[in-house]
């Protein structure tokens, strides 16, 4: 019988927001968080890993984990239980609660909300940190880090790294983000919403498909375009870019008819929206269709027909989620929310496009004949 869940827990805050920290202490009581503000808040720079240090050196003795949340987080209201039953499946990882829509580990939760996975793995190069939970030892380790980095989830990553703590975020993501004005300087980043939040537990969890994934279709928020990220041990994070070009070849995929066609689905959607950059909506298409073609291949490597997943609510709410996050940066929040249903609209048409393209056999990828359509 395994021991019992003992869990301790705390907000990381600036004298500035101290109110909003109160708050979210005060709508959850059966966690009795502690409150933990920024030790030098008007020193050089804002750095959230030395307000970090002290927050998860507030874990309790007696604690088997503990959990920090930042004061913009917006979580579940039976955040407690989820958190303990998350706990519970993964004692010894470190599980995030939330990935913003953009980032590449949101990739992973996309295709884990398919394919009925409780987790999925965190594949970025920090530690998604707006709720964390650890076991207590990372958390006795992190307390007594010097940090030599300003942000918090680059040094939590490399403290997990060096522990060989293993990372997972769940699915669905039990915290939001909320949308004030970044204190770290991450405004221009966009709104960073989850990748997949939902506040309701769901019961379309089945058939579970436990398929382990080697190869994730992302989108570059630096480069403004779609690329591979491929598991390689031998990196520092597990895992390592590839070029889409690169890739595809690999797997007989014909690259420019793929973009032809790419082109060809966003022409319309850039004539009635024109305000949006064109060579972001190729990206996007491309994108969403590299998901599609994705998640078939693992659901064929499991016999396991597309149309039986493609009704799974998280499935959905993680596709709806994929065109507002690629523009998440490249237009103001209120442009971006007005244009979400467009945005959302053409990603599934594109994601469905990729799941169930014609010339798709026993889940390898569609070849140069089925994209001339």
């Amino acid at each position: 019988m395994s021991s019992p869940i003992r869990l301790s827990a705390a907000i990381m805050t600036h004298p500035a927001r101290r109110a909003r920290a109160l708050a979210l202490k005060d709508s959850l009581p059966e966690l009795s968080l502690q409150v933990v503000e920024d030790p030098d808040p008007y020193g050089a720079g804002s750095c959230s890993a030395r307000t970090a240090v002290l927050a998860w050196g507030t874990v309790a003795h007696h604690a088997t984990h503990h959990l920090v949340l930042q004061d913009d987080a917006v979580p579940v209201a039976d955040l407690r239980e989820r958190v303990l039953r998350a706990v519970g499946e993964r004692p010894a990882a470190a599980i995030s609660l939330y990935t913003e829509w953009a980032s590449a580990t949101s990739s992973a939760v996309h295709l884990a909300a398919w394919l009925g996975q409780p987790f999925a793995e965190v594949c970025d190069p920090y530690t998604p940190c707006i709720g964390l939970v650890l076991p207590a030892e990372a958390a006795r380790e992190l307390a007594r880090a010097r940090p030599d980095v300003p942000q918090d989830d680059v040094m939590i990553a490399g403290v997990l790294r060096r522990l060989g703590v293993p990372e997972y975020v769940t699915v669905p993501n039990l915290v939001q983000h909320a949308t004030e004005v970044s204190l770290t300087g991450n405004t221009p980043m966009g709104l960073r919403l989850a990748a997949c939040y939902s506040t309701a537990p769901h019961s379309d969890t089945a058939p579970v498909v436990d398929a382990r994934v080697d190869l994730l279709p992302c989108f570059s928020r630096s480069y403004g375009r779609p690329y591979y990220l491929e598991r390689d041990p031998g990196s520092v994070s597990g895992w390592s870019q590839r070029s889409l070009l690169e890739t595809l070849q690999r797997r007989d995929v014909d690259v420019a008819a793929l973009q032809r066609t790419a082109a060809r689905r966003s022409a319309g959607l850039h004539r009635a929206e024109p305000d949006l950059r064109p060579d972001i909506i190729i990206s996007l298409w491309i994108t969403a269709w590299l998901g599609g073609a994705e998640l078939r291949r693992l659901l064929g490597d499991h016999a396991v027909d597309p149309s039986e997943v493609l009704d799974r609510r998280l499935g959905q709410i993680a596709l709806a989620n994929i065109g507002p996050g690629i523009f998440d940066q490249y237009m103001l929040p209120e442009r971006l929310l007005e244009l979400s249903p467009v945005l959302q609209t053409f990603a599934h048409a594109a994601f469905t496009e990729g799941v169930t393209a014609s010339g798709v056999r026993d889940g390898r990828f569609p070849d140069h004949r089925s994209l001339s359509g």
